[in-house]
């Protein structure tokens, strides 16, 4: 009768202390969290809808024809102006439309001379079309030198350079020099404006010279790829002059220079919506305003912010208790770290999204605007870093809509106010978790000391080849539990199956007391009626009865020999003998009685002394050798390799033959399992090498059989225990 609480109930009670607090901690950040989302989209949604009444019937602001005052830009911008065409780079601007028109000039004496006779005029105007930013230069030069083919300088003629500079980063120089009117070369210059880096062109760039009456036209091209929304840049025309001293004549800078000699910043969409929007520039937060073909008009914000690298300060240099209290402190908020970094949701400060230089967006959102709707939406970022939460308002003209202003703000925010409330709350039950996670280490490591228990018990009540040695289980037999009722199901399985095994090996003797019997009835019988009708001894009906009885009680014999011996040997007893003396005694008595079988005998080294039962281990030898004499090729020797291996004493009994099928190697030697031989008069129960198995197993050892692997045939190891004479004597 089980009287304890169950190993179930036990482990339900521990594990619900633990899945209460977590449980409780996360159902309570989750609706913060969802809280915190519902009142940021809010918020984006005002924001929105405040930018979209200032944008209001407004429609000056949205066409792309409507003049930019340059007055109005910073000192460090410039602006690129929508083309009406593509630019074909060849040098004619014929394809610029009136942007040639509204080309800003630039002069400047050569040599800073004061002649006026002497200048280099410079028309410059900068576009955007499709991927690309163009620039064009329109110079005016009464003497246009390219670069010779054999100088290795770049700047030995009239050559355009170009500055880019992306935040935080070192600036990339490039010169755009040509050897005559056509393709020009770019490369990345050194500091000096000298010599390329590399020696090998840039090909991301392309431009075009075309030499003029009155001097040269350049179209140059820039993939927006290659510009950033916070690229600065700076242009400017180098004129050499003197075809022999090669020097540099005038620089003409074609870009805005601020008195910090910083370079300009390049604004593509619209700098009158920038300028309206500006205010409202601040990390966290990107507004965008489009026209009703979807295409950027100006964008203002970031998105991205820096995180905080979360770094503990390490306690300083004092000594004592007050410093020991610090030390503690750092590395345990240092594991709580390590542990919120795989549990906790991180917020990613860097992370890629649309950048400000594209043209256009194909948002739902932003088409749900146009439409007349205000609507809210959450997107992941371009690289699934990140969440955007975004709110879109169409923007009015009268009774039309003139475009849409969408807010956008990544989730950062609610996820650092969602990480520091977890981390509060995960600081707090720690020490209860672990108080907790304690207890439960206890429990688990007793019921695993119990469960092995047990299973050391069961495996040793019975031995390898599945003998019942001990018919029941003292461990864990008294517990009240699972476990104990487990140890006394396997005690009471053990008893029946000890029952049963006993009635096995009482069989034989049964079956041969039964059939003894009838056997001699039917022997007297046959004896009787070869006397009683004379010419029937002859008969070969009676023949063949005579030979069934016989092979009848080779079988009885057979069946019964594997028993009698198991309980014979209980009470033989063992001598020391030479193992070598014995084999090769054994090995001649065989050949005087097998003359026409060869056999071969292999000592590694003597005396092998071993305590063993002679007359037994003989026998057992008989039934290796009868094996191996009825599967052995003809005109082969049977070989015996004696040696020592460690602690016992091995024989290999070698034949040349068949080899064993797959898979027999292992049952070979349980009873009743043979195989078929050369003389089929022969009676074999499978009952030899099972005796073997018992002989081997009496003394200490085991037998094993295994196909040869250099040829056909079949090796049978008996290894037996050394004779330890210092065990002997104790």
């Amino acid at each position: 009768m089980r009287t304890g609480f169950s190993i179930r109930t036990k482990l339900l009670m521990v594990a619900l202390l633990l899945l209460l607090i977590p449980w409780m901690s996360y159902e309570y950040v989750r609706e913060m969290k969802t809280y915190l989302l519902s009142g940021q989209e809010q918020a984006l949604s005002l924001t929105s809808r405040a930018v979209a009444t200032v944008l209001h019937d407004r429609p000056e602001l949205f066409s792309e024809d409507t003049p930019v005052d340059p007055n109005n830009l910073s000192e460090d911008e410039i602006y690129a102006a929508p083309l009406p065409n593509y630019i074909n780079l060849n040098g004619d601007l014929s394809d610029w439309g009136e942007q040639v028109n509204q080309a800003i000039t630039f002069t400047k004496p050569e040599n800073g001379e004061a002649d006026l006779s002497n200048l280099i005029e410079v028309k410059y105007a900068l576009g955007y079309r499709g991927n690309y930013i163009y620039t064009m230069f329109q110079v005016t030069d009464d003497s246009v030198l390219f670069r010779p083919r054999e100088f290795l300088r770049v700047d030995m003629g009239d050559h355009i350079r170009l500055t880019l500079q992306d935040p935080g980063q070192a600036p990339k120089r490039y010169t755009m020099v040509a050897h005559e009117p056509g393709r020009m070369s770019i490369y990345l210059m050194d500091d000096a404006w000298q010599y390329p880096v590399t020696g090998e062109p840039n090909y991301d760039l392309a431009a075009e010279v075309d030499v003029t009456d009155t001097g040269y036209n350049v179209e140059l091209r820039i993939p927006r790829f290659v510009l950033s929304s916070d690229t600065r840049v700076r242009m400017a025309v180098a004129d050499v002059d003197n075809p022999e001293s090669r020097e540099l004549a005038a620089l003409v800078p074609t870009t805005p220079q601020s008195e910090t000699d910083e370079l300009s910043k390049l604004l593509v969409q619209s700098p009158r919506i920038t300028k309206i929007l500006k205010g409202l520039d601040r990390d966290e937060t990107r507004i965008w305003v489009f026209n009703t073909d979807k295409r950027v008009r100006t964008v203002v914000g970031n998105l991205i912010t820096e995180a905080s690298d979360g770094e503990l300060d390490k306690p300083s240099n004092e000594t004592g208790v007050a410093y020991l209290w610090e030390m503690l402190r750092y590395y345990y908020n240092s594991a709580l770290q390590t542990i919120f970094a795989y549990i906790i949701e991180q917020p990613s400060g860097d992370f890629a999204d649309h950048e400000r230089s594209i043209e256009e967006r194909n948002d739902e959102i932003i088409q749900k605007a146009l439409n007349g709707a205000v609507s809210s939406d959450r997107r992941p970022s371009l690289d699934n870093q990140s969440t955007i939460l975004m709110s879109a308002h169409p923007i009015y003209l009268a009774d039309g809509i003139l475009g849409a202003v969408v807010v956008e703000q990544s989730t950062n925010q609610v996820l650092l106010q969602q990480k520091d409330t977890l981390e509060n709350v995960i600081s707090v039950t720690l020490l209860v978790l672990i108080t907790v996670a304690t207890a439960l280490l206890v429990f688990a490591s007793r019921l695993t000391l119990r469960i092995r228990r047990l299973r050391n018990a069961t495996e040793t009540a019975i031995d390898r080849d599945g003998r019942i040695i001990s018919p029941r289980l003292d461990a864990e037999a008294k517990s009240g539990d699972e476990i104990g009722d487990l140890s006394r199901s396997v005690s009471n399985m053990l008893g029946r199956l000890s029952q049963y095994t006993n009635y096995l090996r009482g069989l034989p003797d049964t079956l041969a007391h039964e059939v003894s019997n009838p056997l001699n009835v039917v022997n007297s019988s046959l004896h009787n009626l070869s006397e009683e009708i004379p010419g029937s001894a002859d008969s070969k009906y009676m023949e063949r009865a005579k030979n069934g009885l016989n092979r009848i009680g080779s079988i009885l014999r057979n069946l019964t020999e594997a028993a009698n011996l198991e309980q014979a040997m209980q009470s033989e007893t063992r001598e020391v003998v030479d193992l070598i003396e014995l084999i090769e005694s054994y090995v001649d008595g065989y050949s005087f009685s097998n003359p026409d079988q060869k056999f071969k005998v292999i000592i590694h080294s003597r005396p092998i002394l071993v305590e063993i039962a002679p007359d037994y281990i003989a026998q057992a030898l008989d039934k290796l050798v009868d094996n191996a004499i009825d599967f052995a090729a003809a005109d082969t020797a049977i070989v015996f390799k004696v040696r020592r291996l460690d602690n016992f004493a091995q024989i290999d009994i070698i034949n040349q033959g068949s080899q064993l099928p797959e898979g027999m190697a292992e049952r070979i030697f349980e009873p009743l399992v043979s195989l078929g031989r050369k003389d089929a008069q022969k009676i074999s129960l499978g009952m030899g090498l099972y005796i073997v198995k018992l002989i081997a197993s009496f003394h200490g050892g085991d037998v094993i059989a295994r196909n040869l692997l250099s040829s056909d045939g079949v090796i049978f190891s008996l290894s037996l225990p050394l004779h330890d004479p210092y065990t002997a004597t104790v």
